[in-house]
């Protein structure tokens, strides 16, 4: 084994040895097609090319592959090859002669016009080319890329060893240039002045079927307007091209007419020419188009049009957006900032009167419309309501720990009933009490209020009537035989309902009992009164309407199987809530039941109706929001946030739901889409004993009546402030 090893090492010694010793073959193929394709792979702005594999920073490949030729500013766009002297076909390189066998370097530098080194490059054979690379790289791509190159006799006349990608992206030049030329533009780089001269007669005649494209032919043709116009061919037609670019002042002479005949033409016509000119317009002309047409579109017609119409259209905004429009310009502003229409505004949202205004001293001399203004506070007194931080509310003390029976509040003043016999007057603004009202022998378990006059109902079977102001009992009304359960007050007249199942009519001016209406069978345990009938409501499952003046009973509202607890009578309809867990709605002219509204599932404790919309607590702790013409249910005020017990009170605008309950929490609702906006109590009691009893609410105020019945949350009023506060950022000072 040893022997026929070093017999392989001596043999392959004396083979490597013979070769070194062996001449450089001259292997035949054309420098110049060689040369050509070299080029094609160089990027361009290169000063110095060399061959791939040598040196890879360059990327490049030179006709010596193993040195570096002065070549300057040799790149695509500079040298004598492909990139100018195309062929005719642009893709073909085969059509190169073959036969030019160029053997020497200096000859075929010669022949493209270059210089050699001047003793700065190191001769080379050609031997060193990397010929295993080489081969490799050039049948990969001879296979796809070069199109019949390998019908050349030799190897080495092939496609240089580089990327596809990269030789195709040459190609992709090639062509690109090649239709330049034929479309009659001009090469961006033509070769420079000096490389051109140094190319002599005989290399250039050399150059075997490399054809320059002729110059289009092109023909001049005068115009009547003094533009010279040249027609030039491209491919099948003739392309026309102006000497002089056209201008207003100097258009093309076929506009004219062209403008003529498109005036002649009817609408449709007319469009159906534009339809048909866009389709044939590139997009740069497209553009063009919409820079002249979208300004014409961009007027401002606010400002344009008379005063009265310009309110009409700022009219259909709303407000939010009136806003934003007022900020636009000057004149917007004018129109925006417009008394009448901010009135309007106000209505909308039911603002009926202009508050009085509070002068910023911040602004002294503002200008701002008195309803836009009282909007502007509208607006930041809802959004108090809604989102912002809730100022600590006050605490009103008193009634030690007995039960608020009933609560009041009108203007500047609450008024509180107890089952302690008393009623407590307080001032809204401090939380100061005021005075106590004493002289009740029995609970205060009914009170209502108008300015400065309090009607109390108590256990002892009688009514009072107060001065606010003074806390002087002006009458005591005397008639009834048991506990005054309920009263509705209209005006100068008053309606109690007792116990004893009959009501009377006062006259709270003078004290004296007008009426007596009987006919109920059980205690009455609701009231209400409009001035010309009472509607009432007992224990013994009736609904009764009533002619106070005649003492005559007009309806008997017969339908529900329990206990009636509340009422609502807006003068046509009447709605009636009862333990039967439904609720009715009638027509107080003939007495029939409309609509039995179904969805509680027991005591309906308290309603309110406003226009058309009924608001109805129950004891299983939901509240919904009804249509009593349709009789649907439009909203249920439930979900995840909803009371964990009996609602025991509510009240509602054309925003906004208040609820309170069992659960010692006091929740505010979205009225229209009955989502939950926040809660607005939440003692800490609740759940374990704490309760909110009674709710009280005006536009920037909220007053609740909370306690227990147990002693773990002690008898007191809260009251919660929503106004605007002057000194904060919500002034209006525009």
């Amino acid at each position: 084994m040893f022997f026929f090893v070093c017999l392989y090492t001596a043999f392959r010694y004396y083979i490597l040895n013979l070769m070194e010793k062996t001449p450089p073959q001259q292997i035949p193929f054309t420098y110049r097609q060689y040369y050509l394709r070299m080029a094609e792979s160089c990027p361009p702005k290169r000063n110095n090319l060399s061959l791939v594999g040598v040196d890879f920073k360059q990327e490049c490949t030179s006709p010596s592959p193993t040195e570096t030729v002065c070549l300057e500013n040799l790149s695509i766009d500079s040298v004598p090859g492909p990139s100018q002297l195309l062929d005719a076909s642009g893709d073909d390189l085969t059509n190169l002669d073959s036969n030019d066998k160029i053997e020497t370097k200096s000859e075929f530098l010669s022949e493209l016009g270059l210089e050699e080194c001047d003793g700065d490059c190191e001769e080379h054979s050609w031997n060193n080319i990397f010929q295993e690379e080489i081969d490799n790289a050039v049948r990969s791509i001879i296979d796809e890329d070069c199109n019949g190159i390998n019908s050349v006799e030799t190897p080495y006349s092939m496609c240089p060893a580089t990327p596809k990608s990269t030789l195709k992206a040459a190609y992709d030049r090639r062509r690109k240039r090649k239709l330049d030329l034929q479309n009659g533009h001009p090469c961006k780089k033509m070769l420079p002045d000096k490389k051109a001269t140094e190319l002599s007669n005989k290399a250039q005649s050399e150059i075997q079927n490399v054809v320059v494209p002729s110059p289009p032919i092109q023909s001049e043709i005068p115009s009547s307007n003094n533009q010279s116009v040249v027609t030039t061919p491209v491919g099948d037609k003739m392309k026309t091209i102006r000497a002089v670019i056209p201008t207003k002042d100097n258009p093309p002479p076929e506009l004219g007419e062209w403008i003529t005949q498109f005036q002649r033409w009817s609408n449709a016509e007319r469009l159906l020419a534009i339809d048909e000119l866009i389709t044939r317009c590139e997009p740069t002309q497209v553009r063009h188009m919409m820079q002249v047409i979208e300004p014409q579109f961009q007027r401002d017609f606010i400002s344009l049009l008379p005063r009265e119409l310009a309110l009409s259209v700022l009219r259909l905004l709303e407000p939010a957006d009136l806003l934003r429009a007022a900020q636009t310009c000057r004149s917007w502003r004018f129109l925006a900032d417009d008394n009448l229409l901010w009135k309007e505004k106000c209505k909308q949202v039911g603002i009926e009167d202009i508050p009085k205004r509070k002068m910023s001293p911040r602004c002294p001399n503002s200008h701002t419309s008195p309803w836009k203004a009282a909007y502007m506070r509208h607006h930041a007194i809802e959004m108090n309501w809604r989102s912002r931080p809730i100022k600590p509310p006050k605490m009103l003390k008193g009634h030690d720990d007995h039960v608020i029976t009933c609560l009041q509040f009108c203007g500047n003043h609450i008024v509180s009933g107890s089952d302690d016999n008393t009623l407590k007057v307080w001032s809204a603004t401090t939380g100061k009490c005021l005075r106590t009202l004493v002289g009740h022998t029995g609970g205060v378990w009914s009170s209502q209020m108008s300015g400065s006059i309090i009607i109390s109902g108590s256990t002892d079977r009688t009514l009072k009537v107060w001065d606010a102001e003074t806390g002087v009992c002006i009458h005591t009304l005397y008639g009834h035989t048991s506990t005054v359960r309920c009263m509705h007050l209209h005006k100068d007249k008053v309606v109690s309902g007792s116990r004893d199942a009959t009501l009377r009519v006062w006259n709270i001016e003078t004290g004296e009992c007008l009426h007596v209406l009987v006919g109920h069978l059980a205690a009455v345990r609701c009231v209400q009164y409009d001035g010309k009938l009472v509607v009432s409501g007992a224990y013994d499952y009736m609904v009764k309407v009533w002619n106070p003046e005649r003492e005559e009973c007009i309806h008997t509202l017969q339908g529900h199987t329990n206990r009636v607890y509340s009422l609502q009578f807006d003068g046509v309809h009447v709605v009636s809530g009862s333990l039967d867990t439904s609720i009715r709605v009638w027509e107080v002219e003939s007495g029939a039941c409309r609509h039995t509204l179904m969805g509680h599932q027991s005591l309906t404790s308290g309603m309110e109706l406003r226009n058309n919309i009924l608001v109805s607590g129950n004891a299983d702790s939901t509240v919904k929001v009804w249509d009593i013409i349709t009789g649907q249910c439009l909203q249920t005020l439930s979900g995840p946030y909803k009371h964990q017990s009996a609602v025991t009170c509510l009240q509602f605008n054309n925003r906004f739901v208040i609820t309170s309950s069992d659960d010692g929490t006091v929740k505010l609702w979205d009225l229209k889409t009955g989502e939950f906006i926040r809660n607005l109590v939440a003692l800490d009691s609740g759940g374990s004993g704490g309760v909110v009893w009674r709710i009280r609410a005006s536009d920037t105020k909220l007053v609740c009546a909370v306690g227990s019945r147990n002693g773990t949350e002690e008898t007191k009023l809260l009251v919660l402030d929503f106004d605007v506060d002057s000194n904060s950022s919500t002034v209006i000072c525009r």
